[in-house]
């Protein structure tokens, strides 16, 4: 039986800050996430790396920037949201996109974990020093012909 719990989960949830301007803020945590939530960033981190890789798709990338990052953002207030600019947003956005793959990294070592555990084990063992050859082994004896 595992000494350390394969998952830890918190009903209480603290959320990350960053600083703006000398201001602590809160922003959204990856744990308060419902699932349409989730699959909401999942969805919107992939339209992001599509747009990005278009030359023509500036200012949709621009507008689907500023909604995610005013999605993460939940208690900066308006007149400050409206200060940050473009690149500023975007690294919100990274920011907690790196949190919420953390996140997804911890639930998949959990899962891991709990695969490992149940993994069926049939008792043999395998030797470094053993062959793999399904060569004829000899009959036994020498091959040198003795005297009479």
């Amino acid at each position: 039986m595992a000494k350390d719990p394969i998952l830890d989960l918190n009903t209480l949830i603290e959320r990350p800050k960053i600083t703006i301007d000398g201001t602590p803020y809160e922003i959204l945590s990856p744990e308060e996430l419902s699932i349409l939530d989730s699959q909401a960033f999942t969805f919107w981190g992939g339209e992001i790396e599509r747009l990005s890789k278009e030359k023509d798709k500036g200012e949709e990338l621009s507008s689907l920037i500023d909604t995610v990052a005013r999605k993460v953002l939940v208690s900066v207030p308006a007149a400050v949201f409206a200060k940050l600019t473009g690149a500023q947003k975007f690294r919100v956005v990274e920011v907690f996109t790196v949190l919420l793959l953390r996140d997804k990294m911890g639930a998949v070592g959990a899962v891991a974990q709990v695969m490992k555990g149940l993994a069926p084990s049939t008792g043999e063992k395998s030797s470094p020093a053993s062959s793999g050859s399904s060569a004829e082994t000899p009959a036994g004896g020498s091959r040198k012909r003795r005297r009479r």
